[in-house]
Protein backbone atom coordinates (compact mmCIF):
# COMPACT_ATOMS: atom_id res chain seq x y z
CA UNK A 1 0.00 0.00 0.00
CA UNK A 2 3.56 2.65 0.22
CA UNK A 3 3.17 2.59 -2.74
CA UNK A 4 -0.36 3.69 -3.58
CA UNK A 5 -0.27 6.47 -0.95
CA UNK A 6 3.31 7.84 -2.99
CA UNK A 7 1.29 7.84 -5.91
CA UNK A 8 -2.03 10.04 -4.00
CA UNK A 9 0.78 12.32 -2.68
CA UNK A 10 1.95 13.16 -6.43
CA UNK A 11 -1.62 13.35 -7.30
CA UNK A 12 -2.56 16.09 -4.70
CA UNK A 13 -0.07 18.35 -4.87
CA UNK A 14 0.72 18.14 -8.07
CA UNK A 15 -20.31 33.16 -4.19
CA UNK A 16 -21.81 33.34 -7.66
CA UNK A 17 -20.45 30.88 -9.80
CA UNK A 18 -20.28 30.22 -13.32
CA UNK A 19 -19.24 27.06 -15.40
CA UNK A 20 -15.76 27.32 -17.35
CA UNK A 21 -15.08 24.75 -20.09
CA UNK A 22 -13.06 21.82 -19.70
CA UNK A 23 -11.89 20.07 -22.52
CA UNK A 24 -13.75 16.89 -23.31
CA UNK A 25 -15.29 17.22 -20.47
CA UNK A 26 -17.68 14.21 -21.13
CA UNK A 27 -14.95 11.74 -22.69
CA UNK A 28 -17.00 11.66 -25.95
CA UNK A 29 -13.35 11.63 -28.14
CA UNK A 30 -10.79 9.03 -27.96
CA UNK A 31 -7.50 8.43 -29.10
CA UNK A 32 -5.92 4.88 -29.76
CA UNK A 33 -1.75 4.03 -30.14
CA UNK A 34 0.35 1.09 -29.40
CA UNK A 35 3.15 1.58 -26.20
CA UNK A 36 5.75 -1.20 -25.50
CA UNK A 37 8.28 -2.57 -27.83
CA UNK A 38 8.53 -6.35 -28.77
CA UNK A 39 4.62 -7.25 -27.10
CA UNK A 40 3.56 -3.80 -28.14
CA UNK A 41 0.09 -3.23 -27.06
CA UNK A 42 -2.58 -0.89 -27.84
CA UNK A 43 -3.53 1.51 -25.16
CA UNK A 44 -6.69 4.15 -25.50
CA UNK A 45 -7.20 7.44 -24.02
CA UNK A 46 -10.01 10.06 -23.98
CA UNK A 47 -8.58 13.28 -26.27
CA UNK A 48 -6.96 16.06 -23.84
CA UNK A 49 -6.76 13.52 -21.09
CA UNK A 50 -3.65 11.30 -19.84
CA UNK A 51 -3.17 7.99 -18.04
CA UNK A 52 0.00 6.27 -16.97
CA UNK A 53 -0.47 2.79 -19.01
CA UNK A 54 1.51 4.18 -22.08
CA UNK A 55 4.56 4.97 -19.29
CA UNK A 56 4.20 1.41 -17.47
CA UNK A 57 4.32 -0.32 -20.46
CA UNK A 58 7.16 1.30 -22.35
CA UNK A 59 9.17 1.82 -19.43
CA UNK A 60 8.92 -1.41 -18.05
CA UNK A 61 9.91 -3.01 -21.08
CA UNK A 62 12.85 -0.59 -21.66
CA UNK A 63 13.72 -1.61 -17.76
CA UNK A 64 13.48 -5.30 -18.53
CA UNK A 65 15.58 -4.93 -21.71
CA UNK A 66 18.02 -3.72 -19.38
CA UNK A 67 17.65 -6.31 -17.10
CA UNK A 68 16.86 -3.30 -14.56
CA UNK A 69 13.96 -5.22 -13.09
CA UNK A 70 13.07 -8.96 -14.05
CA UNK A 71 9.41 -8.59 -15.14
CA UNK A 72 8.79 -10.15 -18.46
CA UNK A 73 7.42 -7.57 -21.44
CA UNK A 74 4.53 -9.61 -21.76
CA UNK A 75 3.57 -8.66 -17.53
CA UNK A 76 2.18 -4.99 -17.68
CA UNK A 77 -1.38 -3.93 -17.62
CA UNK A 78 -3.40 -1.50 -19.25
CA UNK A 79 -5.87 0.70 -16.52
CA UNK A 80 -7.70 2.98 -18.32
CA UNK A 81 -10.63 1.91 -20.58
CA UNK A 82 -13.28 3.47 -22.61
CA UNK A 83 -16.82 2.57 -21.51
CA UNK A 84 -20.47 2.41 -22.56
CA UNK A 85 -23.56 1.43 -22.43
CA UNK A 86 -26.61 2.80 -20.29
CA UNK A 87 -25.34 1.73 -16.89
CA UNK A 88 -21.56 2.82 -17.34
CA UNK A 89 -21.89 6.28 -18.83
CA UNK A 90 -23.88 9.27 -17.24
CA UNK A 91 -24.67 11.13 -20.39
CA UNK A 92 -23.53 10.80 -24.01
CA UNK A 93 -21.83 7.49 -24.84
CA UNK A 94 -18.60 6.98 -23.34
CA UNK A 95 -17.45 6.97 -19.80
CA UNK A 96 -13.57 6.93 -18.84
CA UNK A 97 -13.07 3.55 -16.63
CA UNK A 98 -9.96 3.70 -14.45
CA UNK A 99 -9.02 0.10 -12.43
CA UNK A 100 -6.42 -0.55 -9.94
CA UNK A 101 -3.69 -3.49 -10.83
CA UNK A 102 -1.22 -5.34 -9.58
CA UNK A 103 2.06 -4.31 -12.10
CA UNK A 104 4.20 -7.09 -11.04
CA UNK A 105 7.63 -6.11 -8.87
CA UNK A 106 6.39 -2.30 -9.51
CA UNK A 107 3.22 -3.28 -7.54
CA UNK A 108 0.06 -2.14 -6.84
CA UNK A 109 -0.85 0.70 -9.26
CA UNK A 110 -4.55 2.79 -9.16
CA UNK A 111 -5.57 3.34 -12.36
CA UNK A 112 -5.00 7.45 -13.30
CA UNK A 113 -6.56 9.88 -15.54
CA UNK A 114 -5.10 13.20 -15.67
CA UNK A 115 -5.90 16.60 -17.70
CA UNK A 116 -1.94 16.74 -17.22
CA UNK A 117 1.18 15.02 -19.31
CA UNK A 118 1.61 12.59 -16.66
CA UNK A 119 5.67 10.96 -16.28
CA UNK A 120 7.09 7.95 -14.53
CA UNK A 121 10.35 7.09 -13.80
CA UNK A 122 11.85 3.59 -13.51
CA UNK A 123 14.47 2.49 -12.36
CA UNK A 124 16.32 -0.47 -10.81
CA UNK A 125 14.93 0.17 -7.31
CA UNK A 126 11.33 0.61 -8.70
CA UNK A 127 9.43 3.21 -10.24
CA UNK A 128 9.25 6.60 -8.64
CA UNK A 129 5.16 8.43 -8.10
CA UNK A 130 3.89 9.87 -11.07
CA UNK A 131 4.76 13.43 -11.84
CA UNK A 132 1.92 15.94 -13.85
CA UNK A 133 3.00 19.04 -15.85
CA UNK A 134 0.51 21.38 -17.52
CA UNK A 135 -3.42 21.38 -16.80
CA UNK A 136 -6.02 23.27 -18.61
CA UNK A 137 -5.18 27.44 -18.83
CA UNK A 138 -7.72 28.90 -16.93
CA UNK A 139 -8.00 33.21 -16.87
CA UNK A 140 -9.95 33.02 -13.54
CA UNK A 141 -10.66 31.83 -9.96
CA UNK A 142 -11.63 28.11 -9.99
CA UNK A 143 -13.90 27.38 -7.13
CA UNK A 144 -15.17 23.69 -7.87
CA UNK A 145 -14.21 20.68 -10.05
CA UNK A 146 -17.24 18.75 -10.35
CA UNK A 147 -17.60 15.50 -12.03
CA UNK A 148 -19.96 12.19 -12.11
CA UNK A 149 -18.33 8.96 -10.82
CA UNK A 150 -19.34 5.20 -9.90
CA UNK A 151 -17.15 3.11 -7.95
CA UNK A 152 -17.05 -0.61 -7.21
CA UNK A 153 -14.09 -1.80 -4.35
CA UNK A 154 -11.30 -4.44 -4.85
CA UNK A 155 -10.62 -4.22 -1.11
CA UNK A 156 -13.07 -3.49 1.76
CA UNK A 157 -11.91 0.74 3.06
CA UNK A 158 -10.72 1.61 -0.79
CA UNK A 159 -12.49 4.48 -2.30
CA UNK A 160 -11.79 6.31 -5.28
CA UNK A 161 -10.28 10.14 -5.48
CA UNK A 162 -10.85 13.26 -7.19
CA UNK A 163 -7.69 15.96 -6.89
CA UNK A 164 -7.13 19.37 -8.08
CA UNK A 165 -4.41 21.83 -7.75
CA UNK A 166 -4.56 25.63 -9.34
CA UNK A 167 -0.93 26.67 -10.61
CA UNK A 168 0.80 29.73 -11.16
CA UNK A 169 3.81 30.62 -12.92
CA UNK A 170 5.96 32.52 -10.43
CA UNK A 171 9.42 33.68 -10.97
CA UNK A 172 9.51 31.00 -13.84
CA UNK A 173 8.33 27.84 -12.18
CA UNK A 174 4.34 26.48 -11.86
CA UNK A 175 3.58 26.97 -7.90
CA UNK A 176 0.57 25.58 -5.94
CA UNK A 177 -1.61 28.14 -4.86
CA UNK A 178 -4.61 26.23 -4.44
CA UNK A 179 -5.83 22.76 -3.67
CA UNK A 180 -8.85 20.73 -3.19
CA UNK A 181 -9.82 16.51 -3.27
CA UNK A 182 -12.58 14.53 -2.24
CA UNK A 183 -12.79 10.99 -1.88
CA UNK A 184 -15.39 9.09 -4.27
CA UNK A 185 -16.91 6.06 -2.32
CA UNK A 186 -18.45 2.60 -3.55
CA UNK A 187 -22.50 2.84 -5.57
CA UNK A 188 -23.65 1.69 -8.19
CA UNK A 189 -25.38 4.54 -9.88
CA UNK A 190 -23.68 7.54 -11.18
CA UNK A 191 -23.50 10.30 -8.19
CA UNK A 192 -21.70 14.06 -8.78
CA UNK A 193 -19.32 14.48 -6.70
CA UNK A 194 -17.65 18.44 -5.76
CA UNK A 195 -13.85 19.18 -5.08
CA UNK A 196 -13.91 22.56 -3.47
CA UNK A 197 -10.67 24.46 -4.30
CA UNK A 198 -8.70 26.19 -0.98
CA UNK A 199 -6.25 28.73 -1.90
CA UNK A 200 -3.32 29.57 -0.18
CA UNK A 201 -3.98 33.60 -0.46
CA UNK A 202 -7.40 35.48 -1.88
CA UNK A 203 -5.57 38.16 -4.30
CA UNK A 204 -3.83 35.51 -6.59
CA UNK A 205 -5.65 34.09 -9.65
CA UNK A 206 -4.40 30.78 -11.28
CA UNK A 207 -3.27 30.47 -14.95
CA UNK A 208 -3.46 26.16 -14.38
CA UNK A 209 -5.72 23.73 -13.20
CA UNK A 210 -4.61 19.98 -12.87
CA UNK A 211 -7.47 17.72 -12.54
CA UNK A 212 -6.26 13.72 -11.35
CA UNK A 213 -8.59 11.04 -10.61
CA UNK A 214 -7.55 7.61 -9.21
CA UNK A 215 -9.20 4.93 -8.59
CA UNK A 216 -7.46 3.70 -5.29
CA UNK A 217 -7.02 6.37 -2.39
CA UNK A 218 -5.18 3.96 -0.11
CA UNK A 219 -6.70 1.92 3.20
CA UNK A 220 -7.49 -0.96 1.16
CA UNK A 221 -6.03 -4.63 2.42
CA UNK A 222 -5.99 -4.96 -1.36
CA UNK A 223 -7.34 -2.74 -3.58
CA UNK A 224 -6.69 -4.73 -6.91
CA UNK A 225 -9.81 -4.69 -9.31
CA UNK A 226 -11.05 -1.55 -7.51
CA UNK A 227 -12.85 0.49 -10.56
CA UNK A 228 -13.77 4.36 -11.04
CA UNK A 229 -15.90 5.62 -13.35
CA UNK A 230 -15.95 8.91 -14.56
CA UNK A 231 -18.46 11.33 -16.42
CA UNK A 232 -18.91 14.82 -17.45
CA UNK A 233 -16.27 16.83 -16.04
CA UNK A 234 -17.36 20.87 -15.14
CA UNK A 235 -15.20 23.89 -13.22
CA UNK A 236 -17.18 26.71 -11.99
CA UNK A 237 -15.23 30.29 -10.97
CA UNK A 238 -16.53 32.77 -8.60
CA UNK A 239 -15.89 36.49 -7.82
CA UNK A 240 -12.68 36.78 -5.90
CA UNK A 241 -14.12 37.88 -2.53
CA UNK A 242 -11.92 40.85 -2.54
CA UNK A 243 -14.26 42.47 -4.41
CA UNK A 244 -17.75 40.80 -3.92
CA UNK A 245 -18.54 42.77 -0.81
CA UNK A 246 -19.18 46.47 -1.88
CA UNK A 247 -17.77 48.94 0.39
CA UNK A 248 -20.55 50.89 2.31
CA UNK A 249 -18.61 53.43 4.41
CA UNK A 250 -17.13 56.43 2.52
CA UNK A 251 -15.02 55.97 -0.09
CA UNK A 252 -11.70 57.68 -0.01
CA UNK A 253 -12.09 57.18 -4.24
CA UNK A 254 -14.39 58.74 -6.82
CA UNK A 255 -15.46 56.53 -9.34
CA UNK A 256 -17.89 57.38 -12.03
CA UNK A 257 -19.92 58.00 -14.11
CA UNK A 258 -21.47 54.39 -13.18
CA UNK A 259 -23.29 53.15 -15.59
CA UNK A 260 -20.49 54.17 -17.70
CA UNK A 261 -19.88 54.16 -21.32
CA UNK A 262 -16.95 54.46 -22.23
CA UNK A 263 -13.97 55.98 -19.90
CA UNK A 264 -14.54 55.65 -16.04
CA UNK A 265 -12.83 58.10 -13.92
CA UNK A 266 -11.27 57.88 -10.84
CA UNK A 267 -10.74 60.74 -8.24
CA UNK A 268 -8.57 60.17 -5.05
CA UNK A 269 -9.47 62.88 -1.98
CA UNK A 270 -5.49 62.97 -1.82
CA UNK A 271 -2.93 62.58 -4.23
CA UNK A 272 -1.17 59.26 -3.46
CA UNK A 273 -0.86 56.50 -5.56
CA UNK A 274 -3.41 53.68 -6.31
CA UNK A 275 -4.57 51.00 -8.06
CA UNK A 276 -7.63 50.08 -9.36
CA UNK A 277 -8.39 46.83 -10.59
CA UNK A 278 -11.73 45.89 -12.82
CA UNK A 279 -13.18 42.28 -12.79
CA UNK A 280 -16.02 40.42 -14.93
CA UNK A 281 -18.91 38.49 -12.77
CA UNK A 282 -17.05 35.56 -13.50
CA UNK A 283 -13.58 36.48 -11.63
CA UNK A 284 -11.77 37.46 -14.82
CA UNK A 285 -9.54 40.84 -14.58
CA UNK A 286 -10.44 42.85 -17.27
CA UNK A 287 -8.25 45.62 -16.70
CA UNK A 288 -5.48 46.98 -14.04
CA UNK A 289 -4.61 50.74 -14.02
CA UNK A 290 -2.01 52.47 -11.23
CA UNK A 291 -3.31 56.23 -10.84
CA UNK A 292 -1.76 58.83 -8.84
CA UNK A 293 -4.46 61.08 -7.88
CA UNK A 294 -6.98 61.33 -10.54
CA UNK A 295 -7.02 59.21 -13.70
CA UNK A 296 -9.54 57.16 -16.37
CA UNK A 297 -9.63 53.60 -17.19
CA UNK A 298 -11.06 52.83 -20.74
CA UNK A 299 -14.01 50.87 -20.81
CA UNK A 300 -15.09 51.60 -24.67
CA UNK A 301 -14.15 47.85 -25.42
CA UNK A 302 -15.78 45.81 -23.21
CA UNK A 303 -19.29 43.91 -23.27
CA UNK A 304 -22.04 45.73 -21.68
CA UNK A 305 -23.21 44.53 -17.85
CA UNK A 306 -22.10 44.33 -14.15
CA UNK A 307 -18.36 44.32 -13.19
CA UNK A 308 -16.17 44.25 -9.70
CA UNK A 309 -13.57 46.70 -9.01
CA UNK A 310 -11.29 46.66 -6.02
CA UNK A 311 -8.94 49.69 -4.88
CA UNK A 312 -5.57 49.00 -3.57
CA UNK A 313 -3.05 51.23 -1.72
CA UNK A 314 0.51 51.09 -2.33
CA UNK A 315 1.25 48.42 0.40
CA UNK A 316 -1.06 46.12 -1.68
CA UNK A 317 -3.85 46.59 0.65
CA UNK A 318 -7.81 46.82 -0.80
CA UNK A 319 -8.98 50.01 0.89
CA UNK A 320 -12.17 50.34 -1.52
CA UNK A 321 -14.62 47.61 -2.78
CA UNK A 322 -17.53 48.47 -5.62
CA UNK A 323 -19.55 47.82 -8.59
CA UNK A 324 -20.04 49.26 -11.80
CA UNK A 325 -22.38 48.68 -14.81
CA UNK A 326 -20.84 49.39 -18.00
CA UNK A 327 -23.66 50.32 -20.74
CA UNK A 328 -23.53 50.90 -24.67
CA UNK A 329 -25.01 53.82 -26.48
Amino acid sequence: MKKIYLILSALAFAATSFAQAVPNASFEAWRVTSSGGTTAKLVQAPTYWTGEDTLIIALGEYAHSFSLISTPDSAWKTQLFQDSGSANVHTGMYSARMVTAHQDTLGIFPGILSNAQTHIAITASGPGAPTFTGGTAVSSIIDTVSAWVKYTQGGTGDSGILTVSALKMIAGYDSVIGVGSVKIGPGTTFTQVFATVNYTASTLTPDTIRINFASSAGGAANAVGSTLWVDDVAMKTKVPSSVIEVNQGTNSVAVYPNPATSTLHFDAANNEEFTCALYAVNGQLISNKTITGSGTMDVSNIASGLYFYAITDKSGSVTQRGKVVVTKQ
